[in-house]
């Protein structure tokens, strides 16, 4: 700013200041325009004070300013909270574990499972339907001896990365649907005919993986089966013989 050595303002408002002019005035600057000069210069250092102000309001302002946007979010766990678990996509669900099982032992699982299952269904079936007490006993052994084969096979075939069915296949089912609607020795006769059919059908099944199946638990597992399905086998001949 200019002039400051020369005027300084007694009055808080430059437009209609007061001034004591400290320098003797120029034989050719009049009072006047020496006033005139005073106070355009103290009005312009108001104006720029003004804005300085301004500024500095707003500097120191600002984080009060800031403080509503902080608040707004949600308030921060403690250093010691317990953080719930994600929800998890249906897609974060785990993969059944591979399996190194040729196709052929992998049908025989499959197989197998469905026919141990349905052996015991049908024994089931039986026990409640029939009126022999021979009848009754071979199912009961069914029942048995083939709940125990499905557990070991179930556990076996987990160990090999394979998920056995848990249900008879669907020709076993009719099977089981068609019987349901027989009784009496009518019943006796069509259920160990197919005893028969079914446990000739299974040594097959268990011999050919004995003899040549490829993963050597599978292959002791059926070997050591075999027997179970002969003895079975004979009985249901038995029965037929008997007139059952």
């Amino acid at each position: 700013m200019r002039n400051y050595n020369e005027c300084i303002t007694i009055s808080g408002v430059p437009d209609r200041a007061i001034f004591f002019i400290k320098r003797p005035l120029s034989s050719h600057v009049s009072l006047q325009h020496t006033a005139a000069t005073c106070a355009a210069s103290l009005k312009e250092f108001y104006v720029k004070r003004s804005l300085i102000s301004t500024a500095a309001l707003l500097i120191f302002a600002a984080p009060a300013w800031a403080q509503p946007a902080a608040s707004a979010l949600p308030p921060a766990a403690p250093p010691n909270a317990t953080v719930g678990p994600m929800p998890r996509s249906s897609s974060a669900a785990l993969p059944q574990a591979g399996t190194t099982l040729s196709k052929s032992d992998q049908t025989f699982v499959k197989t197998a499972a469905e026919g141990g299952i349905a052996e015991v269904q049908l024994a089931q079936l039986a026990q409640q339907k029939t009126q022999n007490d021979q009848v009754k006993q071979f199912a009961q052994k069914m029942i048995d001896d083939h709940t125990s084969n499905n557990q070991q096979l179930v556990q076996l075939a987990t160990t090999l990365g394979v998920t056995p069915p848990s249900d008879p296949d669907a020709m076993q089912q009719k099977t089981s649907v068609r019987l349901g609607a027989l009784s009496g020795a009518k019943f006796d006769r069509v259920y160990i005919h197919n005893q028969i059919h079914d446990h000739e059908m299974m040594l097959k099944l268990f011999q050919t993986e004995a003899s040549s199946g490829e993963n050597p638990q599978l292959k002791a597992f059926a070997e050591q089966t075999v027997p179970v399905i002969q003895q079975h086998l004979a009985l249901a001949q038995r029965l037929r013989k008997a007139g059952a």
